[in-house]
């Protein structure tokens, strides 16, 4: 599938390939209408063709930016739901200190499943854009520890409301991860893209030129400007997938934090060390 090719192909390269192909149907319709309408027609009529384009021009520059932003605030959003998701698996780790040992041990070693299961295994499948599961069985038995527990004391009691409030929070964020897994653009809005596009571009083609190679170049230069922004939609569509994508770093950097917490054993925090995923001595 094409969409597979662009998010496993560097964005240079598959961004480079479109611009080109984009530019070479632009101008390749331009030879085919130079053809077919004499250059002294279009001539005479220049200046209401200027008009037109200027209109047409502005209106589609103003749907690409406003769909180039509404991808990048997708984007970020999805950024925030991963620092968001983080920060919860980092609370619950560290108000595990008021607990027993054994029952703290419990809840860190399971929290520390979940976000190394989060890292190592459920997200190379969000970057194939499928939605992942096996974080939900560490989570689960996190879940199971915090509403059996039996507080000895006001503290613990206190403590244990936090831990399941914190809990909560933890499963909306990780729901919102899940969404934003499949979040893109509709079809509808790529057809619009397109159709505006190949609309924008044609309508260069009424200017008369003296020299069809100036016009080449002013219709190339105008498919170019539109593919440079199609091709930055493009990378930000899907958040999770491609070499523009949303990263696990808020997650290793939390399982890092941990090292810093006294209660915090090595043996706790999970099967794989952040600085073993991130290729580190």
């Amino acid at each position: 599938m094409i969409i597979n090719f662009i998010y496993n192909t560097p964005t240079w390269l598959w961004g480079t390939i479109l611009v080109v192909l984009l530019d070479t149907i632009a101008c390749l319709g331009l030879f085919a209408f130079h053809r077919v309408v004499h250059v002294d027609v279009r001539r005479a009529h220049n200046e209401l063709t200027g008009y037109a384009v200027a209109v047409i021009s502005v209106t589609y520059a103003v749907l690409l930016a406003f769909i180039a932003i509404a991808t990048w605030e997708s984007f970020s959003s999805s950024e925030e739901i991963v620092d968001r998701e983080a920060d919860y698996v980092g609370s619950i780790y560290r108000d595990t200190q008021g607990l027993p040992p054994e029952m703290a041990g419990e809840i860190r070693k399971d929290i520390g499943t979940y976000a190394d299961t989060v890292v190592g295994t459920e997200w190379p499948i969000q970057q194939k854009g499928r939605i992942p599961s096996q974080g939900w069985e560490p989570l689960h038995r996190v879940h199971s520890a915090i509403v059996m527990m039996q507080p000895d004391s006001l503290g613990q009691t206190v403590i244990q409301a936090e831990l399941l409030r914190t809990l909560n929070l933890l499963y909306g964020a990780r729901g919102s991860r899940l969404s934003a897994v499949q979040g893109h653009i509709p079809d509808v809005i790529w057809w619009v893209i397109f159709l505006g596009g190949l609309i924008t571009t044609g309508y260069t083609y009424l200017f008369g030129f003296d020299d069809i190679r100036m016009h080449l170049i002013t219709t190339a230069a105008v498919s170019t400007s539109m593919a440079l922004v199609v091709v930055l939609i493009i990378a930000l569509d899907w958040p999770f997938r491609g070499a523009v994508s949303v990263t696990p770093d808020a997650l290793i950097k939390t399982e890092r934090s941990w090292k810093e917490i006294p209660l915090a054993s090595s043996t706790e925090s999970g099967t794989l060390g952040p600085q073993e995923r991130l290729g580190e001595p």
